[in-house]
């Protein structure tokens, strides 16, 4: 009772400096797209460097120190469900005009129309798992998840990406900033709390509990519960931070926007199904556990999105 009660305490802490960090780097695959087509800057990409790298020290290490207690990611066969299902996350995200982070950061920020993508996610996971439309292939064994040279190549690889990282975003001149942390100390927060989540309390997102909640074979209703929590916890780190940031702004939805969300949410759940897991997975868990299935679909998705943006720029002008 007692060591449930502190990974309870543990999973929310973590949570909520989680969702804390998220609004304090405004992170999102969205944003980092929109700057890198809109303004040729990779700001944010960068960033997202450093969570990885921050992550990527932490996966391999404690699976190994732990004789595998702590969780490191799954392989996947890399198919083309897996392909489909990288660019649905794309797709729902640029749809939705946020992904799973930037939804969280946005609500965060009073954007309550976000609030929509949960209600799409549970539209789309109920309809995939009551319909069977969706078959990914089987997951597979990661090889790194034990002690060997290749694991030490990786967390080589990690560190090197966030001392590189952290060194660019440190070094600019103008540093993406919100209240008092630039973005590589949010985004190695991010990263940090975000692995050891993944690893000691695994299904704890918000997507996880809404799929839980209209799973139709019954879920488990700890890991429904300790889900819930999660999220709630971190979306009360994202609320402060906009708070204390002054940037929280009460925003009502409207039609459009709440149907976009919708929408959105509905394409990313048949997605992330696919892989499996969105892109908070795919950046703090398959990525860093030096998953080649997630490392390929984190590429594709990313790849998604400014490749989305383009044409409609291109649809516009025309």
């Amino acid at each position: 009772m007692a060591t449930t009660i502190l990974l309870v305490a543990f999973a929310t802490a973590c949570a909520f400096l989680m969702g804390y960090s998220v609004n304090q780097g405004s992170t999102c695959a969205v944003t980092a797209a929109k700057q890198l087509v809109d303004h040729n800057q990779v700001t944010m990409l960068t960033g997202f460097a450093v969570a990885i790298g921050a992550a990527g020290l932490i996966c391999l290490p404690l699976s190994w120190l732990s004789g595998g207690v702590a969780r490191v990611a799954a392989d996947a066969p890399i198919s083309m469900a897996l392909i489909i299902g990288a660019v649905l996350l794309g797709i729902g995200a640029f749809i939705n005009d946020a992904c799973i982070f930037g939804t969280l950061a946005r609500i965060g920020q009073g954007e309550v129309r976000f609030f929509g993508l949960p209600i799409g996610l549970a539209v789309g996971f109920a309809i995939v798992d009551r319909q069977h439309l969706i078959v990914r292939g089987p997951p597979t064994a990661n090889i790194l998840a034990e002690f060997s040279i290749g694991g030490v190549a990786a967390i080589v690889g990690f560190a090197a990406l966030l001392v590189g990282a952290w060194t660019v975003l440190a070094r600019a001149k103008n540093p993406h900033r919100i209240a008092d942390w630039p973005l590589q100390r949010a985004m190695a927060v991010l990263g940090a709390c975000g692995a050891l989540l993944y690893a000691f309390t695994p299904g704890w997102t918000y997507a996880d509990a809404v799929r839980a909640a209209v799973a139709s074979d019954g879920a488990s209703p700890m890991i429904s519960a300790g889900a819930i929590v999660a999220a709630i916890a971190a979306l009360t780190g994202a609320v402060v931070s906009g708070i204390r940031a002054n940037a929280f702004r009460f925003e009502p939805p409207t039609i459009i926007t709440l149907s976009r969300s919708i929408v959105g949410g509905a394409i990313m759940a048949f997605g992330g199904t696919l892989i499996p897991g969105g892109n908070d997975t795919l950046l703090l868990s398959s990525v860093p556990s030096a998953t080649v299935s997630g490392i390929t679909a984190y590429a594709i998705m990313s790849l998604t999105v400014p490749a989305l943006l383009l044409v409609r720029r291109r649809v516009i002008k025309a």
